[in-house]
């Protein structure tokens, strides 16, 4: 009996736990369980990919390629700029990335800071399994477009 009321706690404990307070009103839906992507790593395996193609003012989008290091803590960041009247344009940066907790002290926010003196750039962690990326001061871009990046 014992046994049984603990798992129905640790479900509804679960349930509780992948709420979450959305202060913006934008809806963002991943179908994914809250788990930290950096646990369970093996020394054959430490990076994470995240690949997506986000929003561009002037071309077709932007495919993103995001490779996290966690054992070095860097990171590989290359967007090609798709579909301009001269061939793609590919900018390729590298630096280290820190993992910051949001403001609503629930999220993790993950900064990259490159080797270069360029901006910053910011992503949601959504799960294992997505990053939204952010603007340039780590605030959620209020937008209709897609500005997710999937894990491989």
């Amino acid at each position: 009996m014992l046994k049984w009321i603990i798992g129905i706690g640790i479900i509804a404990l679960l349930a509780c736990s992948s709420c979450n307070r959305n202060s913006q009103n934008a809806t963002v839906t991943v179908d994914t369980v809250e788990t930290d992507f950096f646990e369970g790593l093996t020394p054959s395996g430490p990076q994470f990919t995240f690949e997506g193609v986000l929003p561009c003012a002037d071309c077709a989008g932007i495919n993103t390629q995001l490779i996290l290091y966690d054992d070095s803590m860097s990171y590989f960041l290359t967007e090609t700029y798709m579909g301009k009247s001269s061939p793609d344009s590919v900018y390729t940066r590298s630096g280290i990335f820190t993992r910051l907790t949001a403001a609503d002290s629930i999220s993790t926010i993950l900064e990259l800071s490159p080797a270069k003196e360029i901006p910053k750039n910011y992503f949601l962690v959504l799960g294992d399994s997505a990053l939204k990326k952010l603007d340039n001061n780590g605030k959620v871009i209020v937008s209709e477009s897609n500005y997710l990046l999937m894990r491989k």
